[in-house]
């Protein structure tokens, strides 16, 4: 039931908005500094190094077992309000379990733990069983694993403001070699966070606020087990392709436009909804050679233009037989859109892979030759 990354898919339940497409990575770097337990808080002053001060913080968060709070996460430019998220998120530290519960007009519960992520929209008929978190929404998991977190950073520098205190480092990231500026801040009295921020680049900054922050809650039994509702079954199985594409082709109005074989994707998950106006679709995800993901959302079309889901400017270009609707989106992303007969086609993913892909569909003959085809299965 396992996929590798999948890519942005929770988002399309979110009436195809994607604004978090990055990747936190709180595994791997350098384990610059650790815990010890204290028997009593040791302060924090304007003198303190900033690598005792992160040891000082680390020690006073050895006694979580688990976690709760809620998040509102913003993302972009510091200059300007960015996009708003919020979210619930319990946390058990000692096994790796968390469970998000994003709020909103479309409500989605993400129940995490090592070997599997489900994915529900609340209110659905269906569930995802993914590999893990998506990795473009690890900065989610910001709250569940803290403590983490902070020993794999290298601590640069520490200001200290009343009582808080606020630690600037640099945090692993998949996508980047030399990892990310990020700060943290600290409240001493009350030995709880405040808010967490990652710099993604020049104009894109992810925060996150906590407020309610718990501290070893008292949890029913079963918090982070998910129980799906009476007749919420699970997405069509991802392991056996070939079913699993013609299953999904009986369910539509619409044929799929699927990627040509030469493109070199492969295929990791299929997910199937229904939006607001009572209108199916399709996500595919893919993982490209280069091992970024590739997601492809697939629509009846209506109308006779493509609107893309992020709403930013586009603009049209011809590729070979293809005329896409192209939209250059932060951290080198790009949307483009295009109608194939009766269907919308959304791909979504680094700059060069979608570019070629463009490509590679526009020197087709026809595209209807590529519905027929099925990608290489899952490795």
């Amino acid at each position: 039931m396992g996929s590798k990354i999948a890519h942005k898919v929770q988002t399309r339940y979110h009436r195809y908005m994607k604004p978090y497409r990055y990747a936190l990575m709180v595994t791997g770097g350098a384990l610059v500094i650790a815990g010890c337990g204290f028997n009593r808080p040791s302060a924090i002053t304007h003198n303190s190094k900033p690598q005792v001060a992160a040891k000082e913080i680390l020690a006073r968060m050895s006694s979580w077992k688990s976690v709760q709070t809620t998040v509102q996460q913003t993302q972009g430019p510091k200059t300007s309000p960015g996009k708003t998220l919020n979210y619930d998120i319990t946390s058990n530290l000692s096994n790796g379990q968390y469970v998000i519960k994003l709020k909103g007009s479309h409500p989605v519960s993400v129940y995490v733990n090592t070997h599997e992520t489900i994915w529900y929209p609340q209110h659905g008929n269906h569930y995802s069983v993914l590999a893990q978190l998506p990795a473009a929404d690890k900065p989610w998991a910001v709250a569940a694993e803290l403590p983490q977190l902070i020993k794999k950073a290298q601590i640069q520098s520490m200001q200290v403001h009343g009582n808080v205190v606020r630690l600037n480092m640099i945090v692993p990231l998949s996508s980047s070699k030399n990892g990310a500026h990020a700060t943290f801040l600290f409240n001493t009295a009350s030995d709880i966070p405040e808010s967490f921020s990652l710099q993604l680049s020049k104009n894109d900054t992810v925060k996150e606020v906590f407020t309610h922050f718990q501290v070893n809650p008292s949890l029913p039994s079963g918090t982070f087990t998910f129980a799906p509702p009476h007749g919420v079954t699970p997405t069509i199985s991802l392991t056996r392709t070939g079913t699993a594409l013609s299953l999904i082709k009986s369910q539509l109005n619409f044929p799929l436009v699927l990627p040509p074989q030469g493109a070199g994707l492969t295929l990791d998950a299929i997910n199937t909804g229904t939006n607001s106006q009572d209108q199916r679709f399709v996500i595919l995800t893919f993982t490209a050679r280069d091992s970024t993901s590739v997601l492809i959302t697939e629509s009846l079309k209506q109308g006779s233009t493509v609107k893309l889901p992020s709403g930013v400017t586009a603009t049209t270009q011809s590729v070979g037989s293809l005329t896409a609707t192209v939209a250059n989106m932060p951290n080198n992303m790009v949307e483009a859109g295009f109608l194939e007969h009766k269907t919308q086609v959304i791909v979504e993913g680094t700059a060069s892979t979608v570019d070629s892909l463009l490509n590679d569909w526009g020197n087709l003959s026809s595209l209807n030759a590529t519905s027929s085809s099925t990608p290489p299965p899952s490795s």
